[in-house]
């Protein structure tokens, strides 16, 4: 690997690539930011603060940085959402920074490029959830794991111990899928490594690791959250692996043909390191699942960078003629998989939730009913829209928000819990595939 490394290039030329990708995806991110209503997770964040979050969630660091925030730009949809923006030209701009070293000029823009075009990161960008973000502090730790492995000083490696540690704190699972390609880096050069890389092992098992542990051990039982996800299907294996690798599948060609131009120019370590980073993290994310289910498409998001930079390896090496229908087939299909995103309803969104709607339709309708919502924990998406709900009612009429995963109706226990219990439903409404306003009444 270290004969991969290249000599940094101008500061200026440095900057002003980094720039120009953070300036394309500030632009994509900003087309249509406060449109769609809030989903029901990017509710938690208009109400997660640093305090309760410390012990009692995944996303601590995340609330920590959008608290502040929110007090100095209100709580709108909008800038709920810029942070998410803000981590996305982060990304791309470490990208560049990262391609430099590893590739020439040009690769390390086109990589930057592909990674802020690519629909998939665009809609994580215009989420109020900290997944740019992730990826953001993973590329950060990246850079410092390079930085130590060419300085060898106790100081870089307890920098990038604390960097990794900073990746484990801001999400797990992001930690966990990141480690495979940080261990092929290191195995590459163990003879810069060792032994003081043991001293940012010491920092992560100090600070990373029993922070993951308390996760863990939250994360099982019978009364989890997360406990209705189901190992995921082929299909959404492999959507989600065709969405991460960028441009509708035609990253992942890409990605091949970089492995494959990387190989054959001698620059093995460099292949194998880049694809350990983009297939992995799936590999492992499949192999948790058997254990206990995760998302597949969020977490992942900490491969996209490998696959941008795999892929950008191919469109500046391959030959003039095939470079033309490279390069026409990603903006085809880059072009359609934004206009599809942006073309999500006004009110809804892509989880389809249309709480904005289904507040305002049921306060205009109900009179003296009272309003519940099933499950409670689906209640601040519709406090955030100034609904004022109960968990249960002894009323007469009573109207109920209900929020599933796969639409299903309410069950017993969640009836008898809302006070639903003599009642009988006599209207629907539907916001959504996973939201509808139900009207009951005593019988």
């Amino acid at each position: 690997m270290g004969e991969t490394l290249r000599q940094p290039a101008p500061r200026s030329a440095v900057a002003l690539d980094a720039a120009v990708v953070a300036g394309i995806s500030l632009v994509l991110g900003l087309i249509r930011l406060g449109k769609p209503s809030l989903w029901l997770d990017e509710s938690f964040t208009a109400i997660g603060n640093p305090i309760t979050t410390f012990t009692g969630g995944y996303h601590w660091l995340y609330y920590s940085l959008e608290w502040p925030w929110r007090q100095v730009a209100g709580q709108s949809e909008w800038a709920l959402r810029f942070p998410s923006v803000l981590g996305s030209m982060l990304a791309c701009a470490l990208l560049v920074v990262l391609g430099h070293r590893l590739v020439e000029r040009w690769a390390a823009l086109v990589a930057g490029i592909l990674l802020a075009t690519s629909p998939f990161f665009v809609k994580w960008s215009q989420q109020a959830r900290g997944y740019t973000l992730l990826v953001a502090v993973g590329l950060l730790a990246t850079l410092a794991l390079l930085r130590a492995l060419e300085r060898g000083t106790r100081g870089a490696w307890a920098l990038y111990g604390l960097a990794f540690s900073a990746v484990i704190v801001w999400h797990p699972v992001g930690g966990l899928l990141l480690a495979p390609p940080h261990a092929v880096l290191i195995g590459q050069r163990r003879e810069r490594a060792f032994p003081h890389a043991l001293l940012a092992g010491v920092v992560v098992m100090v600070l990373g690791v029993p922070w993951a542990a308390q996760i863990a051990l939250r994360s099982t039982g019978a009364d989890v959250a997360m406990n209705w996800l189901k190992f995921p299907t082929a299909g959404v294996a492999a959507r989600t692996f065709l969405d991460v690798s960028g441009a509708a599948g035609v990253g992942v060609l890409l990605a091949l043909a970089g492995l494959w131009l990387l190989r054959r120019r001698g620059e093995r370590d460099l292949a194998i390191w880049l694809g350990s980073w983009a297939f992995a993290p799936f590999v492992l994310a499949l192999v948790v699942s058997l254990v206990r289910p995760v998302y597949l498409d969020r977490y992942l998001l900490v491969a996209a960078p490998a696959f941008a930079l795999l892929g950008a390896v191919a469109l500046v090496r391959m030959s003039v003629r095939w470079r033309a229908v490279a390069v026409a087939a990603v903006v085809v299909a880059s072009s359609v998989g934004l206009v599809r995103w942006y073309g999500t309803g006004d009110h809804g969104n892509w989880r389809g939730e249309d709480w904005r709607d289904a507040v305002a339709t049921v306060d205009a309708q109900r009179g003296a009913a009272a309003l519940v919502v099933a499950p409670w924990s689906a209640s601040p998406a519709a406090t955030y829209y100034r609904a004022k709900p109960v968990s249960a009612s002894t009323a007469r009429s009573i109207w109920v928000l209900v929020w599933s995963e796969d639409g299903s109706d309410l069950t017993a226990a969640q009836r008898l819990g809302a006070g639903l219990a003599g009642h009988r439903l006599v209207r629907t409404l539907g916001f959504g595939k996973r939201l509808r306003a139900e009207l009951w009444t005593r019988a």
